[in-house]
């Protein structure tokens, strides 16, 4: 599967922006609809040999913008991170990388874990 890039809770000019910074890149951008935040990352991205379960895990509760990256290593997060800055998108506190250990979390749950982890670093 291609590099691809989730994005929850962006719309309009800021997803434009994001888009088109990432555009060079070649890799997929993938608004994630709120009605799939309970879905696995895994089913998100439409990787069948590892879905679990299509059915949505719990009722999604985040509004803050979070940005999933999958088939992104090293350097490569580097250039996506610096594209970003170069676009002039701004700061995206939540991020992540798609992991075998989280690919079959929900978006929600990825979402908690980083949120935790963003909050005890700025502390």
């Amino acid at each position: 599967m291609e590099r691809t890039v989730l994005l929850y809770n962006f719309g309009g000019k800021r997803l434009q922006a994001v888009r088109k910074a990432l555009s060079p890149l070649g890799c997929r951008v993938m608004p994630v609809p709120e009605k799939d935040f309970g879905m696995t990352i895994g089913s998100v991205l439409g990787i069948h040999d590892i879905i679990s379960d299509n059915k949505p895990q719990e009722t999604p509760t985040f509004k803050d913008e979070m940005l999933v990256m999958y088939g992104f290593q090293g350097e490569m997060i580097d250039v996506l991170l610096a594209a970003l800055r170069m676009g002039g998108v701004g700061k995206i506190p939540l991020k992540a990388v798609v992991t075998q250990n989280n690919i079959n979390w929900s978006s929600t749950e990825l979402y908690r874990e980083i949120k935790a982890e963003h909050e005890y670093m700025n502390r």
